[in-house]
């Protein structure tokens, strides 16, 4: 009798142990079951979602691209002061006087006046600028007392210098040359507004034309003769002529 109670008790208790085993069985399958019903409820996360879950508010920052600032404008009478300076660097370079600024302070200078806009302003001025100093030349051939020689090569001197000037001035003023000459088909760049004005003021007089080119002929003519001439001189002159064409 003892033996049978206890195979009663063991399979009892196996019996128990199936039981428990499927209730956990169960559990499991329910909880996965309400774990997939919900991931197919749920709705999908978005960037707007993500991010503001992510950065812990309820919308998205955007991010705004605003224009630059308009550039300030210049202090009160920075212009003139600037303008003053360039002027006397001019017409040191004009009296063949040392300038006392340096090209690098010049240069500068006339890019901060084109920054404001003021490079229309600035090639007007600097264009009145040189046509003054060229219309003081012309007094210097108005002298009925020189001979053709010392005429010819005061007009030769006063082609050169005046090249040379020119030279410096556009290098001086070569920023405005670029950003603003070159960009009208109607403005003339700085070296070629200054050939007109030498046209215009000093070969463009009559009486300064015909002496030149009637000079140039009678050493020619005396070059023929056999006669010595400055030859140098007779192909600066014609070369001169042929720039201004």
């Amino acid at each position: 009798m003892p033996q049978q109670d206890s195979s009663s008790s063991s399979a009892a208790a196996a019996s128990q142990k199936q039981e428990r085993l499927k209730n956990v069985k169960l559990i499991v399958f329910s909880v996965a079951a309400d774990h997939h019903n919900n991931d197919l409820t749920k709705a999908p996360t978005t960037l707007s979602s993500f991010a503001s879950n992510m950065l812990g508010t309820g919308s998205v920052k955007k991010l705004v691209i605003k224009n630059f600032k308009d550039k300030p404008l210049p202090l009160e009478n920075y212009t003139e002061e600037t303008w003053q300076k360039l002027k006397e660097a001019v017409q040191a370079i004009q009296n063949s006087i040392s300038v006392k600024y340096s090209l690098e302070e010049l240069y500068q200078s006339v890019e901060n006046l084109c920054s404001y806009n003021l490079s229309a302003n600035l090639y007007k001025q600097l264009k009145q600028l040189c046509e003054q100093h060229l219309k003081a030349q012309i007094h210097q051939f108005r002298e009925d007392s020189v001979d053709n020689g010392p005429f010819l090569k005061k007009v030769d001197k006063c082609w050169q210098n005046h090249s040379r000037q020119m030279s410096m001035i556009r290098n001086i003023f070569l920023f405005l040359d670029r950003t603003y000459a070159f960009q009208y088909l109607m403005l003339s760049s700085i070296w070629d507004m200054g050939l007109e004005l030498f046209k215009s003021y000093i070969i463009g007089d009559q009486n300064v034309r015909s002496r030149t080119i009637d000079g140039i002929l009678v050493l020619i003519e005396k070059e023929r003769n056999g006669e010595m001439v400055d030859r140098c001189l007779i192909q600066r002159l014609v070369t001169m002529l042929s720039d201004l064409r």
